[in-house]
């Protein structure tokens, strides 16, 4: 008892409440702002509402509480009422939607629909899909420029300094690489200080550890284009990379020096086949930035999104997702600028995505029913760019192509179609790299290649391919030396171009000329239908693969026509490989396969 009382001797008297102060003057801004510094705290607290109903949350939407990121199948619908309502209120800046603009009739038009009919055609709109941890570059250094300390103080009798640099030879070196000083010219204090700072610098470099402090985070893609230069246009060749290519020396042929690095898609992988719905997963196409400078990959998965990933070889983050719901995706092909992506599938319709305004426009409606007739594609996959990217050849029915106009801006317009009257499906199309002609692969068989003058809308030349039943895929050399057909049996024959192509005639109205090319070699290695064939920049390596069996890829010495030893092994983690591809550079090889990932290995000679 008395160990009780002892306690309660110590134990502090509760102390009275705080008297509330009140003031009866408005703060201005500049009293608010400097409360806030001295104490750390704004004027205004969020309210907190506690809801001790028996109901809970049940007055919120399903929408409100969870996320939906699951695999597209064809019956599969989402659900966006909620968009109209709370869109202007989201700030929410990782994700967006992305469509054109429509019109002023438009507007009235969907002003006065009714709101299934909104919510219907908002559920099939790209919708894009930014990770956490993106950074402007161009901010970020801007922001470091205004981090950097300034004086706090400055003599002002250092502006009444006034020195003749001519009239001292130890001087002269500091006037050295500037406009030369003459004797009786005088240098103020400032221009003094600057130029002997600026010597100090030349004679002691500033150390690494001193240099600013490189941007934490992932740069945005459009950070990435607007950084680069050859940005607009590949760059052309130039003495650079022919002495550099002349200094590496030629590939040498049986083994390869090659490097397995990280998933290019690892941070992001694709859903694969087996978790997807209906089966329509994993990769099914990928496609390599133009320009050599820019290291981005696009990789297209069968659940209808488009990844875009910066690929350094270690870590190669997310730069954005782009959901396409209403557009199955089998192919995914750049423009040769490099200022937009083409996205295809089995539908009548495509989407281009613009890198640089960060918006996926849909093609415009009917944009082959005026023209094309019966002959109009339903298929918009098997396509291909003129070199320069001012055409795109889109094969349709009944053997007719459609050429295109295309412009960096992601337009495209229907200027005419090509109709040969052959019978059978089109498998594939190559340009010349003149642009001048071009080579489609089809016919009853598959083995007919006819030669399309594009300028004179004239069929020139035509050839078949030796041995060969049922074509499924041609690839052309971007130096013109080598062309590659692939059949159904799973043969891939070697020509060389110059072979393909008629030779020119000197009269005004070329007539027709059959050519009959032998194969330089003949490639048995694949033991299902060949669906890919991928020509390194150099023209010196070929990747042939085939997505009907596991393990079914095989990498060639172009000059030789040799296969090489070592690589791919028994022990490679190929899987069933969907598609394949060499980067702008030729530093990396992407191997996608239907478990949704894309392998990525490095060639080492090309480094």
């Amino acid at each position: 008892m008395a160990r009780q009382k002892k306690s309660d001797k110590h134990h502090p008297a509760p102390q009275p409440p705080r008297p509330e102060i009140k003031h009866d003057w408005h703060k201005d801004k500049e009293e608010v702002d400097l409360e806030e510094s001295l104490f750390g705290r704004s004027t205004k607290r969020a309210r907190v509402v506690v809801d001790d109903d028996e109901s809970g949350m049940s007055d919120l939407e399903d929408h409100d509480l969870f996320t939906v990121d699951a695999p597209m199948a064809d019956d599969f619908e989402i659900d966006s009422s909620h968009s109209s309502s709370s869109d202007d209120d989201s700030d929410d800046e990782h994700e967006f939607r992305a469509f054109s603009p429509s019109t002023n009739d438009q507007d009235d038009e969907l002003h006065f629909a009714s709101s299934d009919e909104q919510d219907e055609a908002d559920a099939h709109r790209p919708t894009l899909d930014f990770p956490s941890g993106l950074i402007d570059l161009e901010q970020e250094y801007e922001k470091q420029a205004k981090n950097r300390k300034t004086p706090l103080w400055s003599d002002p009798a250092d502006q009444m300094v006034a020195v003749d640099l001519a009239s001292d030879k130890r001087l002269k070196k500091i006037d050295r690489g500037k406009r030369r000083a003459v004797v009786g010219d005088k240098v103020e204090g400032r221009v003094l200080q600057a130029r002997l700072q600026e010597q100090f610098e030349t004679l002691h470099p500033l150390p690494d550890w001193a240099k600013n402090r490189t941007p934490t985070g992932t740069p945005t893609l459009s950070s990435l284009l607007s950084s680069t230069k050859s940005f607009l246009a590949p760059p052309p060749p130039s003495s650079t990379s022919t002495s550099t290519s002349a200094a590496r020396g030629p590939l040498p042929q049986g083994t390869l020096d090659i490097k397995r690095a990280k998933n290019a898609n690892w941070t992001n992988p694709t859903t694969n086949k087996r978790e997807a719905k209906g089966g329509q997963g994993g990769v099914v196409d990928f496609a390599w930035h133009p320009v050599k400078s820019v290291s981005v990959m696009a990789v297209a998965g069968g659940d209808r999104r488009v990844r875009f990933f910066n690929i350094d070889g270690h870590t190669n983050p997310t730069l954005l997702t782009l959901h396409t719901p209403s557009l199955p995706l089998t192919k995914s092909t750049f423009h040769p600028s490099g200022t937009s992506l083409l996205l295809t599938g089995p539908r009548p319709f495509s989407y281009t995505y613009d890198l640089a305004a960060q918006r996926c426009l849909p093609s415009p409606l009917h944009l082959f029913s005026s023209s094309s007739g019966t002959g109009a594609p339903n298929d918009l996959s098997r396509h291909r760019f003129s070199p320069d990217g001012s055409l795109l050849a889109i094969a349709g029915l009944r053997g007719s192509i459609s050429i295109l106009a295309s412009t960096p801006s992601s337009s495209l317009s229907l200027l005419f179609t090509l109709r040969s009257g052959r019978s059978g499906p089109i498998s594939s199309l190559t340009w010349s790299p003149s642009g001048k002609h071009l080579s489609v692969l089809g016919g009853r068989d598959g083995a007919e290649v006819e030669v399309w003058d594009v300028g004179e809308r004239r069929i020139v030349g035509g050839w078949r391919d030796e041995g060969m039943r049922g074509g499924s895929v041609m690839e052309c050399s971007g130096d013109g030396g080598w062309t590659a057909v692939g059949s159904t049996t799973g043969i891939v024959n070697l020509y060389s171009t110059p072979s393909l192509s008629p030779s020119p005639s000197p009269s005004p109205t070329p007539s027709f000329t059959p050519l009959t090319p032998t194969p330089l070699k003949s490639l048995p290695h694949l033991l299902t239908p060949t669906t890919s064939l991928s020509l390194h920049p150099s023209s010196t390596l070929l990747a042939t693969s085939s997505s009907h069996l596991k393990d079914q890829l095989h990498l060639y010495h172009l000059p030789s026509g040799t296969s090489f030893s070592n690589w791919p092994t028994k022990k490679t983690p190929l899987g069933r490989v969907t598609c394949t591809g060499f980067s702008g550079g030729g530093e990396w090889l992407g191997v996608g396969n239907a478990r949704g990932e894309v392998l990525l290995y490095g060639l080492r000679h090309f480094e």
